[in-house]
């Protein structure tokens, strides 16, 4: 009888450390992607677009943690307040529709030690003229993290394509 508890204890004791450590890996980030943070990571990618989209400034904030930085050729913005008020000053009390739509495609999710990075290529289409026009073009590089709300935007660096001459 000894050796039955002992060996069940041997295996409640390992479970318990497999257990253990499985969950340190999903809290840190660490380890494969699963389906259900791909589709997350792409979400982000939406409320971004939408938020810029239909001027709604906390649909787009919602994107990025609380010190997420977001890079442009014209500068950085840095951290949930900077990135609201940017938002506020851009739309001045605006909100719905302006007639043009982000697209993106081709996303590259890769998991890191700290989240996840990705890239993904944008269209700007303006959809006020008949047929709808293409007015710029790029990608993003981005730099995700698990948070207590979800999987967020940490890092983006907006590359846009050269215009032609």
């Amino acid at each position: 009888m000894s050796k039955v508890r002992i060996l069940v204890g041997l295996v409640i004791i390992v479970g318990a450390g497999f257990g253990w450590v499985s969950a340190k890996q999903g809290a840190s980030g660490s380890g494969p992607l699963t389906g259900k943070d791909y589709e997350e990571i792409k979400a982000l990618y939406a409320r971004y677009n939408q938020g810029s989209d239909f001027q709604d400034a906390e649909l787009f904030v919602s994107a990025f943690s609380e010190d997420g930085v977001i890079e442009r050729a014209n500068g950085r913005v840095e951290g949930m307040a900077a990135l609201r008020a940017e938002r506020t000053e851009r739309y001045q009390g605006r909100t719905g529709d302006v007639g043009r739509r982000h697209l993106n495609g081709s996303f590259l999710i890769t998991p890191t030690s700290g989240g996840a990075e990705g890239r993904a290529y944008w269209l700007l289409m303006d959809v006020t003229t008949r047929p709808p026009t293409i007015t710029a073009s790029g990608f993003y590089e981005d730099s995700f993290v698990r948070t207590s709300s979800g999987w967020r935007i940490k890092h983006r660096t907006l590359h846009a394509d050269p215009v032609a001459q």
